[in-house]
């Protein structure tokens, strides 16, 4: 099948594509950057020239959707720009919703085809700067350079807090107080109910059962107890073994250095651009997939301090540095006119990391006022979770200074390419995204006609899925809730939980909004009056998942140990250091 499809673009490569359709792709992703840490989206407290000047000369996207609130799916429909449910990468229990240890089996199933797969095949030099978490596997074989990326240079898993070389914390108090405080402590709290019920059995057996019987529960207990810690702390994302670093397939650091990652990261991606246009002699596909704004947050020592808003705005405006530099790049190169950017986020703000995470954003009602900040978080289907930054700058096609608002999504930035490229889709995989060259004002000297005409103009229905169900749907300016999560009192999210889970509150009928007069999605709608909306957004949802075919799921499997990657270790050095939690180079 591979070999076909391969055979089939490059036929339509030679045949097909021209020059004027194969612009340098660039695509900059942040981690959990909030619809309002911007300039250009009404922040006045964090300065992003840079990243200000690309939706000042292109377009920039007020009602722009991640594929998914959290990033292992989000990523997966991205780059596929198909739903994460078509792709087992999905779950409704919050220890599997991404990807938590690189020692997991599963990844994105080699049965889809990417966007830079497809750039690939059409004669593109590509390269992943950044953050993958989608899959690490067995020997690697869910790296990016075995889904269509020629260079990677990055981390396959996530960084976190441990990555940091920091305690676990979280968000304790409404006005966003941090705690620090063991592992120990938080394995009791994480799992309190458990060792309480443990107690309680191991009591009544002693009372009025066996004392022998009590006894080895007791001892089973403590193995339970040491041995799930050690696990954890060993083979998952709580050990800082798995803050991985790898160029292609090759660790090269293992923990990771954060503190000038964002520096190298930049190089390293305006390196590849340099060899790929004057060594390579092709058109690059860079997909720039920061580390930033998730946390540990990092900067560099120079840029401590330089921001209003503390530790985040100081790595919002490194982040902004590194765009400034990718851009000046561009044209020292003599290419910002043959480079199409793609700006964007993965999903909304980690809010349970209090005083370290983003800002929702207000948003501007059909009426001209400003609304409250969006609801949610990441992680949740209130516009908080999933509405993030979108700008599309390509200097000479796109018209300078547009406000799209349109309903648009992360999902459409494929079939979009596919759309740039005279390329036409798998008949076999639907696609769920929509191209967006009908919503903006192009060059007309620059088009051939073909680019706008015989496409979808709008999509009639965006599903929000929350794990792997269906919580919220839009259609037009209505957006309806089947389910919610339940907050801690006084938040909007849920650090008790560490993020909140998908299914803790059915509404039946569902909550309706009107998101255009109310996009902080304060006041419900009165449901008696808006059947038909509920019944046009039922029949939808039954239409879609008509077309969901089962598939093997990815997520849910636990962390096998030997799959741990460990550098520079084989055999017996191997299986010592991963006991004794020491992988490192």
């Amino acid at each position: 099948m591979k070999i076909l499809f391969g055979i089939y673009f490059i036929f339509l490569h030679l045949i097909n594509i021209s020059k004027s359709t194969t612009p340098n792709i660039l695509i900059f992703l942040v981690d959990d950057l909030g619809y309002g840490d911007l300039g250009c989206y009404g922040n006045s407290t964090i300065n992003s020239p840079h990243i200000d000047s690309l939706a000042r000369d292109g377009a920039t996207y007020t009602q722009m959707y991640s594929a998914a609130s959290i990033c292992t799916p989000s990523r997966a429909g991205f780059l596929t720009g198909r739903y994460p449910i078509r792709l087992g990468l999905t779950s409704n229990t919050n220890q599997f919703r991404t990807f938590y240890s690189p020692a997991q089996p599963g990844g994105l199933p080699h049965d889809e085809t990417t966007m830079a797969e497809i750039a690939q095949q059409l004669g593109y030099r590509t390269g992943l700067v950044g953050k993958w978490h989608i899959g690490l596997g067995r020997d690697g074989e869910h790296l990016p350079t075995r889904h269509g990326f020629h260079t990677f240079f990055g981390m396959p898993v996530t960084n976190v807090q441990t990555c940091g070389n920091k305690k676990v914390y979280n968000l304790i108090g409404g006005h966003g107080e941090v705690l620090e405080r063991s592992y120990f402590s938080y394995w009791i709290t994480l799992r309190g109910k458990i060792w309480l019920a443990i107690i309680c059995i191991i009591l009544v057996t002693w009372l009025i059962y066996s004392r022998k019987l009590a006894f080895i529960i007791l001892v089973l207990g403590i193995i339970g107890f040491f041995g799930g810690m050690w696990y954890s702390l060993s083979f998952t994302l709580l050990s800082r073994s798995s803050c991985l670093l790898y160029r292609n397939e090759t660790i090269i650091e293992q923990p990771v250095h954060l503190q000038d990652l964002t520096l190298r990261n930049t190089n390293e991606a305006i390196k590849f651009m340099k060899e790929t246009i004057q060594i390579h002699k092709k058109p690059f596909f860079l997909y720039m997939a920061y580390v930033k704004v998730h946390t540990a947050l990092f900067t560099l020592p120079e840029n401590v301090g330089r921001s209003r808003h503390g530790a985040y705005g100081d790595n919002i405006e490194e982040l902004d540095w590194s765009v400034g530099e990718i851009i000046q790049a561009l044209k020292t190169l003599d290419i910002e006119n043959d480079t199409l950017i793609l700006f964007s986020s993965d999903n909304g703000p980690f809010l349970e990391r209090g005083i370290e995470a983003g800002f929702c954003g207000r948003v501007l009602t059909t009426s001209g006022k400003l609304s409250e900040p969006l609801r949610g978080a990441k992680g949740q289907t209130w516009e908080c979770g999933i509405r993030v930054p979108g700008i599309i700058r390509w200097p000479g096609h796109v018209i300078p200074g547009q406000t799209i608002e349109s309903i648009s999504s992360l999902l459409d930035f494929y079939p979009s390419l596919l759309n740039l490229w005279n390329v036409q889709s798998i008949q076999d995989r639907p696609l769920d995204g929509v191209s967006l060259w009908s919503q903006l004002k192009l060059n007309p000297e620059m088009f051939t006609s073909s680019l706008t005409t015989n496409i979808q103009k709008e999509r009639d229905t965006l599903f929000h899925y929350c794990g792997s169900t269906i919580t919220a749907v839009r259609q037009g300016k209505y957006k309806a809730h089947y389910w919610t999560p339940k907050w801690d009192e006084g938040l909007r999210a849920c650090p008790s939980d560490i993020i909140c889970p998908c299914l803790s509150i059915q509404h039946s009928p569902p909550l309706l909004f009107d998101i255009e007069t109310d996009p902080a999605e304060e006041s419900p709608l009165d449901i008696q009056n808006y059947s038909n909306i509920l019944s046009m957004m039922d029949a939808a949802v039954q239409k879609h998942k008509a077309t969901l075919i089962p598939v093997p799921n990815q997520l849910e499997t636990l962390a096998l140990p030997w799959l741990f990657p460990c550098c520079n270790a084989q055999g017996w050095t191997r299986i010592i250091r991963l006991i004794t939690n020491s992988c490192q180079c």
